[in-house]
Order: structure tokens, then C-alpha cells, then sequence
């Protein structure tokens, strides 16, 4: 997933879609990652675990870590001020 480098990254467009069901599943007891609010307010710690190819278990439905491509995504996101 990505976006023009002109267009500003949106949770709701961009971010949300990436994360699986089993991610959120896996992090409701921390935060919810299908609000916005609580990835925005964790969004340095979230980054520092995708950067680290480490996000807590996924299972191999899920295809491992999230590529390069989605964690710059990601960070381009905060860069820009986390847009909802």
C-alpha cells in the first residue's frame, strides 16, 4: 500500500488497512489498533516494533513482518502528524 508523495498519509485510508485482524486481536489487551486515538498515541512504540520486524505473534497466515515498503508508510504517517 501506497500513496503519492504529494498526498498526505490518512490512518483511515493507509494505516488501518494494514493491520490484520490477528494484530489487533494480538494488541487489545495494550491498545486497540482499529482506533485511531490508541495507534496515535502509540504510534513511536508501534513503529519501533515494525521497524524491529518484531510486532507481537503473527501467524504465518499472516505473511511475517510487514514489508519495508509499509513501515516507511507508517512512519511517513507520524512524520506528517498522524492525520486521521
Amino acid at each position: 500500500m501506497s500513496t503519492a508523495p504529494n498526498r498526505p498519509v490518512s490512518y483511515a485510508l493507509h494505516i488501518r488497512p494494514l493491520f490484520t485482524t490477528n494484530q489487533r486481536d494480538c494488541m487489545l489487551a495494550r491498545f486497540d489498533l482499529h482506533v485511531y486515538e490508541h495507534v496515535k498515541a502509540n504510534a513511536r512504540k508501534i513503529h519501533g516494533r515494525l521497524r524491529d520486524k518484531n510486532m507481537p505473534p503473527l501467524p504465518p497466515e499472516d505473511n511475517g513482518p510487514w514489508p519495508d515498503e509499509w513501515i516507511a508508510l507508517f512512519k511517513r504517517w507520524i512524520d506528517e502528524g498522524c492525520l486521521p
